[in-house]
């Protein structure tokens, strides 16, 4: 099978979420299954490039901003798209494909979808993860109503007519498009790449004497950074050795400044550490330095796929009501779900687990039990390598 996943981001250049991360985990896993598997995404410089990861074509297009000026938000979703759409093309033309994945988000697959001058030529799946209404409604960005909003919503409820096979990562995520764009919810199976159950697994070290919680993402205020480092001052006070490790980029850099300086106010210099960005391949030991994972992001389109890797390393997760990793953490068995916004609720939910240890460790087991029967790789590549070549097979509607 042939197939071609179109994804602005994929690691290491553009690895900014969940999106970048299941993409390379589906094509690596799907080109080791001896399939002819190649990625279109971004470039972060002037240029055109492609190179080989792990077996994996990677085909990556300069930003639209090198030849036009680019001055709102909807211009570039509608820049990109036609530069998706082009290139799509070429490389179909020089080497045909069985199918064709777009992620709905930002609508990328707009243009070449209602371009195509036959249906199911070649076949187009499009992946729900979390849309643009999820993300203005939740976090405001887009501003609800804005011009960038409704173009983009647009777009994508268009992407998922046209498109000739729908999946979702989550159910959560699959229910929002039913609901708010008008998806028909029975053709959209729930599938993901899961996680590397092997890779991301409980460690031999012993677990760190003071109190720990560790958080992986981006350091901003959509991935609730700010709840947390409030909630871990507020409980500083009760458990004196609290340490929280914060890993990733600094999204937001003033944020990050500012929990320094509430750190350093307060009296409590060693309370956070910042790790910085991690290779994707080193998380596992850096989320074993921990007793509880804790992110709580007022929007996640599920599941959640770094709630899913720590929990398959023995931790037990909090997550936010609300979102789609509240079902991937299930609370009060494999960690807690927490009010978004709620910093007092968090504390009190931390303070509970980090006291207990005995609790927290049986929670952890119950996390890692939890993800190998129903997020472990290999069975979860099973379910999409089906599905893709379904949707290939199928003979065309008209």
């Amino acid at each position: 099978m042939k197939v071609l996943f179109v994804s602005q981001e994929y690691p290491p250049e553009t690895a900014h979420g969940g999106i970048a991360t299941q993409t390379r985990a589906k094509a690596r896993g799907l080109a080791q299954r001896g399939h002819d598997v190649a990625v279109l995404s971004a470039s972060t410089g002037p240029w055109s490039e492609e190179v080989d990861d792990a077996g994996v074509r990677v085909a990556r297009l300069p930003p639209p901003e090198r030849r036009l000026p680019l001055r709102s938000e909807s211009a570039r979703t509608v820049a990109w798209s036609v530069d998706v759409a082009a290139a799509v093309e070429v490389l179909h033309e020089a080497t045909p494909f069985d199918v064709v994945e777009f992620a709905e988000y930002g609508a990328e697959g707009f243009v070449f979808l209602a371009n195509r001058a036959a249906p199911r030529e070649p076949p187009v799946v499009v992946g729900v993860h979390g849309p643009t209404a999820m993300l203005s409604r939740t976090l405001g960005w887009p501003e609800p109503g804005s011009p960038a909003a409704r173009l983009a919503t647009a777009w994508e409820r268009d992407c998922l007519e046209r498109a000739d096979a729908l999946y979702a990562a989550s159910s959560w995520s699959a229910d929002f498009v039913a609901r708010e764009l008008g998806a028909d919810r029975r053709r959209i199976p729930v599938l993901h790449a899961g996680v590397d159950t092997m890779h991301f697994a409980p460690s031999t070290r012993p677990p760190p004497e003071r109190p720990t919680v560790v958080f992986a993402g981006k350091l901003a205020r959509s991935k609730g950074v700010d709840v947390l480092a409030q909630a871990a001052l507020s409980l500083a006070a009760r458990l004196p050795r609290l340490h929280v490790r914060l890993i990733g980029r600094a999204h937001e850099p003033e944020l990050v400044a500012r929990v320094r300086d509430d750190a350093r106010r307060a009296g409590h210099l060693d309370l956070f550490e910042f790790i910085g960005a991690v290779a994707h391949e080193a998380l596992p030991e850096e989320l074993a330095r921990a007793h509880v994972f804790a992110a709580p992001s007022p929007c996640e389109g599920g599941p959640g796929f770094v709630y899913l890797e720590a929990m398959a390393c023995g931790l037990p997760a909090i997550a936010c009501a609300g979102t789609g990793a509240a079902a991937t953490v299930r609370d009060g068995e494999c960690g807690a779900v927490v009010p978004p916004g709620d910093a007092a609720t968090l504390a009190d939910t931390l303070h509970t687990l980090l006291t207990d240890r005995s609790r927290c460790a049986s929670m952890g087991q119950r996390a890692r039990e939890h993800v190998l029967a129903t997020a472990e790789r290999t069975r979860c590549l099973d379910a999409i390598e089906a599905f893709l070549a379904g949707v290939a097979a199928a003979p065309s509607p008209h």
